[in-house]
């Protein structure tokens, strides 16, 4: 005998969320089942699977009606029925379960107050309740009709949250499911928050599977005091399985509308990200704001790849006017680049240009870097055999800006490496020469050209012994390094300045052979950087302390600098200090310190530590110090207070201008099926120092989606560790 059990399918779609923990689940990881389900049911085709029924009685009616009385299951591949009493026939095909009954598959759980089934008309369960096993979500309805690939619910409800107190939910008059165009339709649809609706539809539409379906997003809302209340209405188009657009409407207040759209095509070799916006009147500014931003990755079988990156707004307070964050509002220089790049074990070639726009008000036009096109590079390593290693470096480059002569630069560095690598220790002895060529734009001294050579040698030595810190067994290790490098003055006034600046002085300053970006000015040097590191390794590898502390000495002081840049005359730099210690897994402290001892003062320090409480709590405090530019300190902490409930805040102070540059506070309530938050910000909005008010507010319905302004997003931004 052959029968057939079809599932109830899910109502509604919702994405996957992973989590081993009720913060952040769903709550099928906390809530227990609606029954026990079998786990030894075997996952096989349904249409060619017998169909088994077990009873504690079984009795022969008339015209070929059977009944199954006390403990009936009936099982078919991965389903299973379970009632008290079952009738049924075999010509034509049908059941029925009087009884209450239970259900089960591979997808889901449900409870019924009784149930039919036929060949003809499907399956037709009355009052049912179910679980998605996944943990996507569970809900009711009064009916379920299933019929082949078909099915339809009335009055039905779905949430992610505990069955017997769901904080939200969304409810239907009816649902019709098609499975095999995986797409369902509803009607008279509301959102509920506990039992009050708060949104309606009359009609919508949605995937049944994970399969991306065109329909309107949540909107996100803000407010903020520059600009008022900001609402954005994004609506996604589900144009191909590899091609997709989202339009993202915005409405602000004191400026206008803006339309925005971002569309994605993924390629079998590619991936290509479009992003636009435009304002056509800006009501505050008088003027029209624009922004793009166009990105497309390529590849070229293995070896060869293309790199795109093309962004431009229409003004210099772009940023700061549409820009959420401190990162924004600092932007000075929006960059573009496209480059064309192969790549082997020995050598790396790229062939493109760049450029980069002026979006600090503060800087003039004038300061605008060159921009670099074409520019091409190429660089070869041969292979290490225990012997002598040939090392080039080349870039060829045309310079190029809007009223000011630009010229063409060649670069090449070839050089010999011969490194000897021990366990103990090592010694890269490296000898080059430097020549740079220019073709300029000017008819005085247009070809320049500078040739040098470089010497260096870079030495080090490991000692080990066992040591116990912080309760573990571990090793210990002193590490000396001495660098030294060679190379001769020569005057290089003649030289334009295209691409060229200092370094950031810091540790990798002690060990680098040049102190400028770029090809046009090369340092003269001999000096010997003289370095110590000391570090503790548990059993396990993993490092927990490291301090290291280096300077270099200057046999004969630095002749070359940037204009502007006075030389240094003193015997030595800097001492540079970095510490990092990790004594256990919630505790990490990481600092460097620059001292000066030619002006006996601190150049630059910066302190940072973390720390991790309470399951999801976690505090930062660092501090930055720059001499003359800025001394700040940030502090920020996410702390848990009773379950669900997480109280957030964060502190950006300038100490030398005693002035405040980002401050939030707020709060967090998360159950395993929705969160709360809602923050006040108060943050440095444009480059004068002007502080703006900011209200972020987030409905997240876990399972379905969330309303408001992405705070999430934001939060995992400005407090590290945030969880």
């Amino acid at each position: 005998m052959k029968m057939r059990l079809l599932a109830l399918a899910c109502l509604l779609p919702t994405p996957a969320l992973a989590a081993d923990t009720c913060f952040g689940a769903l709550c099928q990881s906390c809530v227990a089942p609606l029954f026990t389900p079998n786990q030894t049911l075997i996952n096989e085709g349904r249409d060619t699977a017998d169909t088994h029924i077990e009873a504690d009685r079984y009795q022969l009616g008339k015209d070929g009606q059977y009944s199954a009385n006390g403990n009936v299951v009936m099982q078919r591949a991965d389903q299973e029925v379970k009632s008290e009493s079952a009738t049924y026939q075999t010509e034509p095909p049908k059941a029925a379960f009087p009884a209450p009954l239970s259900y089960q598959d591979q997808r889901m759980l449900a409870t019924a107050q009784s149930g039919t089934w036929s060949a003809d008309d499907g399956t037709l369960l009355n009052q049912v309740l179910f679980q998605m096993r996944d943990g996507r979500g569970n809900g009711r309805a009064e009916t379920a009709s299933l019929a082949g690939p078909k099915s339809a619910l009335t009055r039905a409800t779905f949430t992610s949250c505990d069955p017997a107190h769901p904080a939200w939910s969304l409810a239907a008059q009816k649902i019709e499911i098609d499975s095999d165009k995986q797409v369902g339709r509803a009607e008279n649809v509301r959102l509920q928050l506990g039992k009050v609706p708060i949104f309606y539809w009359p009609r919508m539409s949605f995937p049944t599977d994970a399969q991306r379906k065109t329909g309107f997003l949540y909107p996100q809302l803000g407010s903020a005091n520059d600009s008022g209340f900001d609402l954005i209405v994004p609506y996604y188009l589900n144009l191909a399985p590899n091609y997709d657009a989202t339009l993202k409407p915005r409405y602000i207040q004191e400026r206008g509308l803006m339309l925005a759209a971002e569309t994605r095509y993924l390629g079998e070799a590619s991936l290509t990200e479009f992003e636009f916006s435009w304002l056509d009147h800006d009501r505050k500014a008088d003027d029209r704001r624009t922004s793009f931003d166009f990105r497309h990755q390529q590849r070229f079988g293995a070896n060869w790849f293309l790199n795109a990156d093309i962004r431009d707004v229409s003004d210099d307070r772009y940023f700061e006017d549409f820009g959420d964050s401190l990162s924004s509002v600092a932007t000075s220089l929006l960059p573009s680049s496209a480059y064309l790049t192969g790549r082997a074990p020995s050598w790396t070639f790229s062939v493109g240009g760049d450029r980069q726009e002026v979006t600090d008000p503060r800087l003039p036009l004038n300061v605008e870097p060159y921009r670099r096109l074409p520019r091409a590079t190429f660089d070869y390593l041969t292979p290490n055999l225990s012997g002598p290693q040939f090392q080039l470096e080349s870039e060829l480059v045309r310079f190029s800006k809007d009223g000011v002569d630009g010229g063409n630069r060649l670069d090449l560095t070839p050089a010999v490496i011969w490194p000897l690598e021990r366990s103990y220790g090592f010694l890269r002895p490296k000898l080059g020469y430097r020549y740079t060529a220019y073709e300029l734009d000017r008819d005085i001294d247009s070809s320049p050209t500078r040739g040098m050579p470089i010497a260096s040698l870079d030495s080090g030595l490991i000692f080990e012994r066992e040591a116990n810190w912080f309760g573990a067994d571990g090793t210990q290790t002193l590490e000396p390094r001495v660098y030294a490098l060679y190379v001769p003055y020569e005057n290089q006034d003649n030289l334009p300045l295209f691409d060229t600046q200092a370094f950031t002085f810091g540790w990798g300053s002690l060990f680098r052979d040049n102190a400028f970006t770029g090809a046009d000015r090369q340092i003269d040097a001999k000096q010997v950087t003289a370095a110590l590191t000391t570090r503790y390794l548990d059993d396990a590898g993993l490092e927990r302390f490291r301090f290291s502390l280096g300077q270099i000495r200057y046999l004969d002081p630095p002749r070359i600098a940037l204009p502007g840049t006075p030389l240094r005359d003193e015997p030595g730099s800097a001492y540079v200090a970095d510490l990092e210690l990790n004594w256990t897994k919630d505790w990490t402290l990481a600092a460097t310190h620059q001292y000066d001892p030619a002006v006996s003062a601190t150049e630059l320090s910066s302190v940072y530590v973390q720390r991790h409480f309470w399951d999801r709590g976690v505090v930062n405090v660092g501090y930055r110090y720059r001499r003359d530019l800025f001394e700040q300190v940030d502090v920020s902490t996410a702390i848990p207070i009773k379950d669900n409930w997480l109280l957030i805040a964060r502190v950006n102070q300038s100490l030398r201008d005693d002035e405040l540059l980002e401050g939030l506070a707020g709060f967090e309530y998360s159950t395993c099926c929705i969160a709360v938050r809602i923050l006040g910000r108060r943050y440095v909005r444009n480059i004068e120092g002007d502080l703006n008010n900011g209200i972020y507010v987030e409905l997240e319905f876990k399972g379905l989606g969330s309303l408001g302004r992405r705070a999430e997003d934001f939060l995992r931004r400005a407090i590290l560790g945030y969880r």
